[in-house]
Order: C-alpha cells, then structure tokens, then sequence
C-alpha cells in the first residue's frame, strides 16, 4: 500500500474519531508529518466562498489553493476527507445545526489553533487589567426580548484575521465600534492592526501570538489613550512595528466594564441596553466547519476559552433561546461570518468572560 493509502486511512481513523470521543489526538499526529514538509501556498489572504465541493480536487479548484509536494498534497487531501466525511455524518444525524466543506477544510489542528483563534491570558496583563476593571452596570430599562445590533446600523462589516492569532483585537473593535454608535450614532471601523502592532507584552498583549480583549480596552484607555481608524492604519494580517499617530485617534474610553462569569441575564441587558459585548469561546474543529444554525457541539463546553468573538444581539427560534455572535473567520464562513448559540447555558464558555467598553 503506498504511504499516501496508509496516510489517508489514519487521517480518517484518528480525525473521525477525535471528533467523536475525543480519545486520539490525530492532530499532533499530522502536525508532526506536517513539520517535516515546506510551508505550502495554501494561505489565504480573503476566504473563498466554496459550495456544493465534490471531492478534493473541487476543493482545490474552488479555493485556489495550491502545494508544494506531492506529500504535502497527500497530507492535505487526508485532512479534507476526514473532514468531509466528519460533515456528512454529522448532517445526516440532524441535531439542529449544520457543519459544511469550507476553505479551511485542509487545516492542521495546530494551523487552527495558531491562525484562527488567539485568546490568551497572561500575569502581566491581568495584573494591570484588575486595576481597571469595572463591574457591568445595565441600563435601567426595559429590555427587548430580541435585539440585534446590526439592524440598528451598529455593526461593521465581518473582517478576517488571517493567519494572525488576533481575534482579541477584532472582538475589542467590534465593542468598541458599536458602543460608539449607540452614543453618537456614527459607524467607524477602528484598527485591529494598531492593536496588534503597538499593544505591548506588559500589557498582556502579544500581536499575532495572542491577547486578549479586556487588555486591549486597558491598553487603549491607560497608554494608547484611543485607538486608531481602520482607514488610516489598515490590517496586514501580521505584526509590525508600531505606527500610531495620535492625530489619527478616535474613540477614546473613559473605561470597561466585566460581566460576572455565567451571568446571562446581565449579558441580556448590556447587549440590548448598551451595545455588543466582546466575549471569549472555547472554538473546536466542528466550529470551523459550521455552516448554519443553533451550533450545539458539546464537546465545546469541555475545556478553557481559546478564542475572542463579539455578541452582537440574541434571540429565539422554535423555543430555542441563541446569541448571535460576529467571528472573524470572513464573510464566508459560517451565516456570513456569523453563529449562533444557545442562551442561558454558558455554552461554549460563552459568559465566562465578556466586557465591555466605556465610551
């Protein structure tokens, strides 16, 4: 049997069942065949939109993405139908969500884990965070039993972070955005880049290589004293060196406030009161394959938060209460860049850590 047979019925083995059980870690086991070949030109500077993929070489074709080897391609095309049929045995089950093929269906665990997430804690940030932090005070008023902030014009388009373990700079823009536009009624796209860039390791903050929101509003309210337009400081998809204009500034914070860990209700009344919300998830593989739906894979709910996300309103369909929630995986991942999940059940890890911006 050639060794791109046995790669592929092991990529199966181990992926299928990892998904299922979480027993085989088949990720560490691709990503040490991976090291071992060159970087391929499979990065993806925007994210294709990929429909009805028959097979891999469909994949290919619809994402454009090409490999550098012959082994690589077999590494590759081993990941992809593991995938594909992870997503095909999951949607015949009907569970109330669908997974789909999408262009991030050739991605190591550790390529996930490394470009698409970035939610990390550290002693220095936390330290400097806890003298900053405010505890969330609600609106005194009646709140809706559904709202969405992108209806009310207060939400920017869904952005992609790239192979940058950013998404604690997109969650804290997005918050920051729409609180601005509930106070002033201007919608302005603020610089992910300038947080990536300038925020500073004392501050918890580390580029590409993580953060997370709350130090970015500490950040911007201690130091930088606001933060920059997307327009004048645009995103690069990596770190560089800091290029902050104070002339450029915009949405200074007067501070930020937290939610208490598993406080649903109070994550209610801020988002239908106040504004999104920036709050951390624990992303899984099934959630980069998600495609539609209430996503309810709960093998989400089994470790720590690894990744930013805005929560732009919520709702209910078929007596099933949801968060809508912005990503920053592109437009064309999952309901045009956005998911939905269940309300009142901290699913995900979805209320253990969510704040806000005082502006």
């Amino acid at each position: 049997m050639r060794l791109g047979s046995v790669l592929w019925l092991l990529t199966v083995f181990f992926t299928v069942t990892h998904a299922h059980y979480g027993r085989f870690d088949f990720h560490r086991f691709s990503n040490s065949l991976y090291e071992n070949f060159n970087t391929v030109t499979n990065t993806l500077k925007s994210v294709p939109l990929v429909s009805h993929v028959q097979n891999f070489t469909d994949f290919a074709t619809q994402t454009g993405k090409t490999y550098a080897t012959a082994a690589e391609r077999h590494l590759r095309e081993g990941i992809f139908r593991a995938r594909h049929q992870l997503v095909n045995l999951h949607n015949s089950a009907s569970k109330g969500y669908e997974l789909t093929i999408n262009a991030f269906a050739d991605l190591t665990f550790t390529e996930f884990i490394q470009k698409l997430t970035g939610n990390k804690k550290s002693a220095s940030g936390e330290s400097r965070a806890a003298l900053e932090r405010m505890e969330a005070a609600p609106r005194a008023c009646r709140v809706p039993e559904s709202f969405d902030w992108r209806l009310q014009g207060g939400v920017t388009p869904v952005k992609y972070q790239g192979d940058c373990g950013s998404c604690w700079a997109f969650a804290a823009t997005g918050a920051i955005e729409g609180h601005v536009f509930r106070r002033t009624g201007q919608l302005q796209e603020l610089s992910e880049q300038n947080l990536v860039d300038c925020g500073p390791v004392e501050y918890g903050l580390n580029g590409c290589d993580g953060g997370s929101q709350e130090y970015a509003f500490d950040f911007i309210k201690v130091a930088q004293r606001g933060v920059a337009t997307s327009d004048s400081y645009p995103y690069l998809d990596k770190k560089d060196t800091c290029k902050y204009n104070a002339a450029t500034k915009t949405a200074q914070l007067r501070g930020f406030a937290v939610i208490k860990p598993r406080d649903e209700q109070t994550m209610k009344e801020v988002v239908g009161t106040l504004g999104p919300i920036a709050c951390s998830v624990y992303a899984i593989e099934s959630l980069l394959l998600y495609g539609k739906g209430i996503y309810a894979d709960e093998e989400c709910n089994k470790e720590e938060v690894n990744h930013s996300v805005l929560v732009v309103g919520y709702g209910s369909e078929q007596g099933k209460d949801y968060w809508i929630v912005k990503n920053s995986w592109d437009k064309n991942w999952g309901e045009n860049g956005y998911f939905r999940l269940p309300r009142g059940r901290n699913f995900c890890g979805i209320a253990e850590e969510c704040s806000y911006p005082i502006v």
